[in-house]
C-alpha cells in the first residue's frame, strides 16, 4: 500500500509541473474527504489529477468502519472495518463560485468482520470473516470555490458492495448509498 501511496504522489507531482501544447498547466487537487453512509463511515485521503480543465482521475486510500447492526441477510450483527483505496474519473463544470461535479469510482476494500448470529437462540455463534469487497459507484455534488487555493464540497451517491473473496462466513454487500463531504487543497 506505501509502494503505491509513494508511485502515486511522485506521478502526480510530475503532472503538476507538465505543461500541454494548448497552454493547460496541470494542476492538482489534495484532500480530505469523509464519505458517510446508513450503515457507517469512511475517512479518506484524496487526490484528482487534473487532464484539462473538465477533467480529472480520481485517487483515494482510507478507512472503512461498519456497523451494520441487522442489515445483513446472513448474520444478526456485524461490525467491520478495513482499508482500501479507490480509482475514478471526475467530471468538472463550472458554475457559479465553483464546479458541479460528477463522477464514477471503483473501490476495494480489505475488510476484517465480527459477525453473530443467532442471538436469540440457545446456541448463537460468532466469528470473524475477512473479506475484499469491490465498490463501483456513481456520485454527483457541487464543490464550492473558497479561495484560488480551496475549495469545500458535498456529494450524494449510490453504488454496490461486491464481496468478490471471503475467508469465512457470509457477510452483508449490496446497494448502497454515501454522502460525501470534501476539503481540498489545489495545487497550480
Amino acid at each position: 500500500m506505501k509502494k503505491i501511496l509513494v508511485i502515486v504522489f511522485f506521478a502526480a507531482s510530475f503532472l503538476v509541473n507538465a505543461q500541454k501544447k494548448d497552454g493547460f498547466k496541470r494542476k492538482i487537487e489534495f484532500g480530505t474527504e469523509l464519505q458517510l453512509y446508513p450503515a457507517g463511515f469512511m475517512p479518506m485521503l484524496t487526490s484528482n489529477v487534473f487532464l484539462n480543465e473538465k477533467w480529472a482521475l480520481r485517487f483515494r486510500v482510507g478507512g472503512n468502519f461498519a456497523d451494520r447492526q441487522d442489515f445483513s441477510e446472513y448474520n444478526d450483527d456485524e461490525t467491520a472495518q478495513g482499508v482500501g483505496g479507490s480509482l475514478g474519473v471526475v467530471r468538472y463544470v463550472p458554475y457559479g463560485m465553483g464546479h458541479f461535479i460528477a463522477g464514477v469510482s471503483l473501490d476495494t476494500w480489505n475488510m476484517w468482520t465480527d459477525w453473530k448470529d443467532g442471538l436469540n437462540t440457545l446456541n448463537p455463534t460468532s466469528g470473524e470473516t475477512y473479506n475484499v469487497v469491490l465498490q463501483p459507484w456513481v456520485n454527483g455534488g457541487y464543490l464550492f470555490n473558497l479561495s484560488r487555493h480551496w475549495n469545500a464540497g458535498a456529494s450524494l451517491g449510490f453504488g454496490r458492495e461486491i464481496n468478490i473473496i471471503t475467508r469465512g462466513e457470509k457477510v452483508g454487500e449490496g446497494w448502497i448509498g454515501i454522502l460525501a463531504l470534501s476539503v481540498n487543497y489545489i495545487f497550480k
